[in-house]
């Protein structure tokens, strides 16, 4: 049996959780994880995060990992961390085994070039906040590679590349990161799964030949499926 990861994000319950439900049906047993890239909930809502996380736990028997997006507020990182039941990853790696691999899942909000005037207004230090998790990223995903036969970074904001196509580019920087694009071309993950862009139009692109997925419900209205496989990852949309 082939080892394969389930992904999606940008569920931001209440308001896409039929979808997610509508994308969850016939989805095949058998993956060694389910990833949420970020924003399970609209605007804060700890109260819908379990409807999400239960949606998927009653049609798989499978772990779930989750990052936190720009909706899942600090302020309620605490409550979404005791009820949710999922595991987050926030700057953090989890170790998963299966088929005699050990697969690296790393996990973080992500970083942008420009923060947004919100985020200029209302969080203290942002541009350093955004800085240093780059810096913490890249060495995460060399601790990963050094322990690992297969590495996933998992982040909700996207690093600059061409899965930003079909928003508009004068808004790329406050989207992604060209750093963290930078760290990826360094380290060269396995495969880089990201969400937070809707109006995505190309779910799939390269850097320096590592495959990075939009993963973004809103993008690519159905779970994707992201095959481990000798050669790599494979993504099958």
């Amino acid at each position: 049996m082939r080892l394969y990861l389930l992904a999606s994000a940008d569920i931001h319950a209440p308001r896409f959780l039929r979808e997610f439900r509508d994308a969850l049906k016939g989805v095949e047993e058998g993956a060694l994880a389910f990833l949420l890239a970020g924003d399970l909930v609209d605007k804060g809502k700890v109260e819908f995060c379990s409807a999400v996380t239960s949606s998927v736990s009653r049609v798989l028997d499978v772990p779930i990992y989750a990052v936190f997006g720009n909706e899942e507020y600090d302020e309620v990182k605490g409550r979404l961390i005791e009820t949710c039941g999922v595991t987050w990853l926030d700057d953090e790696i989890a170790y998963l085994e299966g088929e005699g691999k050990r697969v690296a899942i790393v996990g973080t909000r992500g970083s942008l070039d420009k923060p947004t005037i919100w985020q200029r207004r209302n969080v203290p230090g942002i541009e350093r906040i955004y800085s240093e998790r780059v810096e913490r990223v890249r060495a995460l995903l060399k601790e990963a590679v050094r322990s690992a036969d297969f590495v996933v970074l998992v982040t909700h904001y996207a690093p600059r590349c061409k899965t930003l196509e079909g928003e508009d580019k004068k808004i790329w920087p406050y989207l992604s990161s060209s750093k963290l694009t930078k760290v990826i071309a360094e380290v060269k993950p396995h495969a880089v799964i990201h969400g937070h862009i809707h109006g995505g139009t190309r779910p799939l692109d390269f850097i320096e030949g590592v495959p990075v997925y939009n993963v973004s419900l809103p993008a690519v209205k159905r779970i994707v499926k992201i095959q481990l496989v000798a050669r790599g990852l494979e993504a099958f949309f």
